[in-house]
């Protein structure tokens, strides 16, 4: 029922992605694509507020009941969005079945130290390339992985994606273990970032649409260094400065996946733009996934430290990957300007 349930969340945000891209206008594409992330933003930091409510007062159990809500959008979706010819073409169910093999197999890795689980993970992913090499119409176009500026810009986010499930995992535990707060009262410290990040979307779009991507590609993984930074540095030294912390994180986070999933509508071809947002959101999804299961498996092995210097190790490791996410979006704005010049 998980993968059932994850087939669906998983597809909603490149969706909204695609129709962004494909419906709204260039110059307002950026308020479009900053009103969604905010909104990935805010259901990321309402969830353990809702959840921590819902499991302490009722039961887990409802927990599913408020997500089967969403159903009631459908009349909404079929009256608004507009209707499409189908196009003939098929499902690459292999391709498919083999990322979702492959990633699987190397998260169970991490997380049980499976060797078979990693054999076979890889096996799959080699599979994978194989069959998207061979297939007449790949679960994943090819030309994908030959787009050096497509793979450059999509390490910008997907850093920004790990950094934020890993701190949405490790958070909760460090103000319900160290700080002994309630479920709802660790979802209150997390949701004021949240709320700041749907405050500021507004200005965010204004921003990318008047000002264009370069700035926030270029300044934004800073505040995602910063973040991370102050999380090892503050663990121990109280909630609230995880609060401010954390309203950084989400901020950045927001500002960044804003611009980077509107700077790739621009750059891929119009043919290439559900694939690669597809694949955008794979990866993105895949980081986030792998993050929670680094950090679960660096908690196990420092078992000899105390929580916060625990968590605090855990977040200089992710001061790295911050810091390669910066690397990554000044050589992306080069690589891209400097095709532009030679164009």
């Amino acid at each position: 029922m998980r993968l059932v349930q994850a087939s669906g969340a998983g597809a909603i945000p490149s969706l909204s992605l695609v129709l962004i891209s494909r419906y709204v206008p260039i110059e307002r594409r950026g308020k479009a694509m900053a009103a969604i992330m905010s909104a990935v933003s805010l259901g990321l930091g309402l969830g353990p507020v809702a959840g921590g409510a819902v499991v302490e007062y009722l039961g887990w159990h409802y927990l599913f009941v408020v997500t089967a809500i969403t159903l009631l959008l459908l009349p909404f979706f079929a009256a608004l969005i507009p209707a499409e010819k189908a196009r003939k073409g098929s499902f690459d169910l292999a391709g498919a079945l083999f990322a979702a093999i492959g990633t699987t197999g190397l998260l169970l890795f991490l997380t049980s130290s499976s060797w078979i689980a990693l054999a076979a993970g890889a096996a799959a992913l080699l599979l994978f390339v194989v069959r998207i090499r061979t297939a007449a119409e790949p679960f994943v176009a090819p030309s994908l992985f030959r787009n050096r500026t497509y793979l450059m810009l999509g390490a910008v986010g997907i850093a920004g994606y790990l950094c934020s499930f890993a701190t949405l995992y490790l958070l909760p535990q460090i103000l319900v273990r160290h700080y002994e707060l309630s479920a709802i009262g660790a979802g209150l410290v997390i949701f004021p970032g949240s709320l700041l990040s749907l405050l500021v979307s507004r200005k965010v779009g204004s921003v990318i649409d008047l000002k264009g991507n370069d700035a926030i590609i270029r300044y934004a993984p800073f505040a995602l260094l910063l973040s991370v930074i102050l999380f090892a540095l503050f663990v121990g030294a109280g909630y609230v400065a995880l609060l401010f912390a954390y309203m950084i994180l989400s901020v950045g986070f927001t500002f960044l996946t804003s611009s980077i999933s509107n700077e790739m509508s621009r750059i891929l071809e119009p043919k290439q733009i559900g694939s690669g947002m597809g694949l955008f959101q794979l990866l993105q999804f895949f980081s986030g996934a792998f993050g929670v299961a680094v950090t679960a498996s660096a908690l196990g092995w420092q078992k000899a430290y105390t929580l916060p210097h625990a968590f605090g190790n855990i977040y200089w490791g992710l001061a790295v990957v911050a810091a390669a996410s910066i690397l990554c979006g000044l050589t992306y704005l080069r690589s891209r300007n400097r095709q532009a010049a030679a164009a």
